[in-house]
């Protein structure tokens, strides 16, 4: 991804890629309030820290993907034990990931802040995704709220949705983490999404 092949990874059962994920490197200092703003800011810090000669000392785990018929075998976790097996190799002493919880679009409404708080009974997170990295040692960091931010005219947005968006106003939009805002006047629609940011050891 964006030149970072290096750092892409597949799981391969008898041939057949069952699992990917892929990941970029750059420069953190370890603090909380210089962690880049999410997803798309870590991958343009890592372009940015490339082109400038940045020796990197982190790895962004940035997402992970399971074939369909393949899901609830811990191909997921296998894939972000090979990233951080890779960062090992690298000599990239800190792995972290911009989290995008699976099950937030069922609760648009709730602030990631909020949701990041919910745990199960055992004390593990409520979320699967978040609860997968915590069995492969990681922690909660701080919520990104502004992850990735997406826009388009309103034509677009009732294309991508499939929703008739007849007035400026926000909107419950399908397996969105938040809502989306519209704005007829400008001709603009705005979704933001959020993650959390958690941290290997």
């Amino acid at each position: 991804m964006n030149g970072f092949t290096a750092f892409d990874v597949t799981v391969v059962d008898d041939g057949v890629p069952v699992a990917t994920a892929w990941a970029v490197p750059l420069a953190w200092d370890g603090k909380i309030a210089s962690l880049p703003g999410g997803y798309t800011a870590s991958l343009a810090r890592a372009v940015e820290g490339r082109e400038q000669g940045t020796v990197p000392n982190t790895l962004v785990i940035c997402g992970a993907i399971v074939a369909p018929e393949r899901a609830g075998r811990g191909l997921a976790g296998e894939a972000l034990t090979a990233l951080r097996d890779l960062a090992t190799e690298q000599e990239l002493p800190q792995v972290i990931a911009p989290v995008r919880p699976t099950v937030k679009h069922r609760y648009p409404l709730t602030t990631i802040d909020e949701y990041a708080t919910w745990t199960r009974p055992d004390g593990t997170s409520f979320d699967p995704w978040i609860r997968t990295h915590q069995r492969l040692g990681a922690t909660i960091l701080t919520p990104a709220p502004t992850s990735q931010v997406m826009t388009g005219t309103v034509q677009e947005w009732e294309d991508w949705t499939g929703m008739s968006l007849p007035t400026t106003g926000t909107y419950v939009i399908p397996d969105g983490l938040s809502t989306l805002a519209i704005d007829h006047t400008a001709d603009l629609g705005t979704y933001i999404e959020p993650n959390v940011w958690m941290r290997h050891r």
